[in-house]
C-alpha cells in the first residue's frame, strides 16, 4: 500500500513509476514538518537532503553582505525544494530555504536518490525531468531581469505563482521581483488602474 499517494500521483505527472519502484523509494522517505518562520535549510550549512512539499509553502532566498534578502523561488505542495545545485557540487548551501507556512515534507538524502537512478529507468526520467523544470526556471528568470522592466516582471510573477500568489506576502514578492515593497505598491495599483 502506498503511504504518500498525494506525493506518488504528482510525481507521476513527472514520469511513470510503477508502484513496486515507488514502494521500495518509500522507505528512504522521513516525514518532517517545520513551523513558519523556520529554516529547512540554512546558508553555510551542508544539506544533503530533497524535500518533497505535501502541506505548506516555502521560499528559497539569498542575502547579500549588507543583509538584503532576495528571493529565487516559493515552492509549495507536490514541489521539490532543496539546495539542489550546492548537493550536486558537495559544497555547503550558499542559499536559505524558510517555511513561509507550516510546511510537512517528506525528507530523502541524495544519496539515496542516485541509488534509485542506477535501479530502474522511471528515477532518472524523473531527475532528468525535476532538472530541466529547475532550469526553466533559472533561464526564465536570467531573462526577466536582464531584458523586462519591473512592471513585467511583476506580471510574469502573477502568471507564474497564480496558484499561490494569494499566500505570498507582498514584501516577499517585492524581493523576488529586485524592487522594494513601495515600487511593488505603485505597479500594482497602476495595474489596478489600467
Amino acid at each position: 500500500m502506498v503511504k504518500y499517494p498525494h506525493t506518488y500521483n504528482k510525481l507521476k505527472e513527472l514520469a511513470d513509476i510503477p508502484k513496486s519502484e515507488w514502494l521500495h523509494l518509500e522507505q528512504f522517505f522521513t516525514p518532517i514538518s517545520f513551523k513558519k518562520g523556520d529554516h529547512i535549510v540554512r546558508a553555510g550549512d551542508t544539506s544533503e537532503n530533497m524535500y518533497f512539499i505535501t502541506q505548506g509553502l516555502t521560499r528559497s532566498y539569498y542575502i547579500d553582505q549588507e543583509g538584503k534578502e532576495f528571493n529565487k523561488i516559493f515552492l509549495a505542495e507536490g514541489e521539490v525544494a532543496c539546495a539542489y545545485v550546492e548537493i550536486l557540487m558537495k559544497v555547503p548551501a550558499r542559499l536559505n530555504i524558510q517555511a513561509l507556512e507550516d510546511v510537512d515534507a517528506l525528507a530523502i538524502n541524495f544519496k539515496h536518490v542516485n541509488e534509485m537512478y542506477d535501479r530502474h529507468q522511471c528515477w532518472n526520467e524523473l531527475g532528468r525531468k525535476i532538472a530541466e523544470q529547475f532550469f526553466i526556471i533559472k533561464e526564465q528568470r536570467e531573462y526577466e531581469f536582464l531584458l523586462l522592466e519591473a512592471k513585467d516582471r511583476y506580471k510574469n510573477f502573477i502568471n507564474d505563482y497564480k496558484h499561490i500568489v494569494e499566500r505570498i506576502p507582498q514584501y516577499h514578492i517585492a524581493a523576488y521581483l529586485g524592487i522594494t515593497p513601495v515600487s511593488l505598491s505603485r505597479i500594482i495599483n497602476a495595474s489596478k488602474e489600467s
